[in-house]
This record gives C-alpha cells, structure tokens and sequence, in this order.
C-alpha cells in the first residue's frame, strides 16, 4: 500500500496484515555537480521502493521518501523516525538507502543499503530488467525478516 488518503482506510481496516513499513531515505545534493546524480538516486530508490511496494501490496506499506540535505544529522533523523514509528503496528521497518553513510547508525536496524544505479538513459524494457534484478536481490532480506520474527 501507498501513504495516500483513499488507501488508508483499507490499511486501518487491515493492520494486522500489513506488518511492515518500507521507509526510503533520500538524500538531497542541490550542488551544481551533485543535483543530477541526486535526482538519478531518487528515481532508482522510488522505482524500486514502488516495484517492492507491488510485490507485497496487503503486506507493506510504503511511507513518503524522507528526503534530508548531505550535512543533516542521520542519528537525530534515525531517532525521530524510530520513535515516530514506535508508535505504530508494525512489526518490522525497513529502510531502503542508497547513502552509505546510513550503515553506520546502528540504532536503526534493517537498512538496506543499495547502490544507485543510472536508470535515466535506459530504454524501458532494459530498465525494467535492471530495476527487477534488483528486486529479486532485495527480496530474500524481506522475507529472511519476516520468517525470523513471524
């Protein structure tokens, strides 16, 4: 499920189904020589958080990107989400990140670091391939958690 109004009734309605919160975080580079390569991490992580989000439609629901400027704090960001998140149902959280400086934070737990791949010249039948392997990597860490902690 999406973090939009008309599907949020059907995921009060369905709680206890939907057990997991997919959290992309964004990393903003508006520098002459950073906003391209920014834009190309925020179109790879979106793509693929939505694709992930199609996989497991009724099992996640799949929150805004949390976008943050390079110098921001990512410990004070990771305790505000983890106590925003505390807050909730959810049995499990992940982050999904393509700003390897999230590995470090090791309060946060299932940060899946990946890195950005240049989507924006590929045709569209190589893009969905490429965009698919990268699920099909990505899968196994979800379902690993989920039979841990089921």
């Amino acid at each position: 499920m999406h973090f939009i109004s008309k599907e949020m009734d059907q995921y009060l309605n369905q709680q206890d189904y939907v057990d997991t919160a997919v959290v992309p975080l964004l990393q903003l580079d508006l520098s002459a020589n950073g906003m391209k390569p920014s834009a190309g991490a925020s179109e790879y992580l979106q793509t693929l958080t939505a694709l992930l989000e199609k996989q497991f439609k009724g099992r996640i629901l799949l929150l805004p990107p949390v976008s943050y400027a390079k110098i921001a704090n990512r410990q004070r960001i990771a305790d505000e989400l983890t106590e925003e998140l505390q807050q909730t149902k959810f049995k499990h959280v992940f982050y999904l990140t393509t700003d390897s400086e999230w590995r470090t934070i090791d309060s946060m737990k299932n940060v899946l670091w990946l890195p950005a791949i240049p989507i924006e010249d590929m045709d569209q039948s190589f893009k969905k391939s490429v965009m698919e392997d990268q699920l099909r990597q990505v899968l196994p860490l979800f379902t690993k958690e989920w039979s841990h902690h089921s």
